[in-house]
């Protein structure tokens, strides 16, 4: 039975860590941060593609 609750624990340790880390995330608006430093980066290269038509 210990091994039992032993595994549990460890379970809830993990998912508070899991919890924590992504209200984090949410809280600083980590994910949105990091998309737009992606978005930066590959901006030039959509720029200089040959384009179909003029808008």
């Amino acid at each position: 039975m210990s091994k039992l609750l032993i595994a549990i624990v460890k379970i809830g340790i993990v998912l508070l860590v899991l919890f924590a880390a992504t209200f984090t995330v949410y809280f600083g608006n980590f994910d949105m941060k990091l998309v737009r430093k992606i978005y930066d980066k590959l901006q030039p290269h959509y720029d200089n593609l040959e384009k179909d038509r003029k808008l």
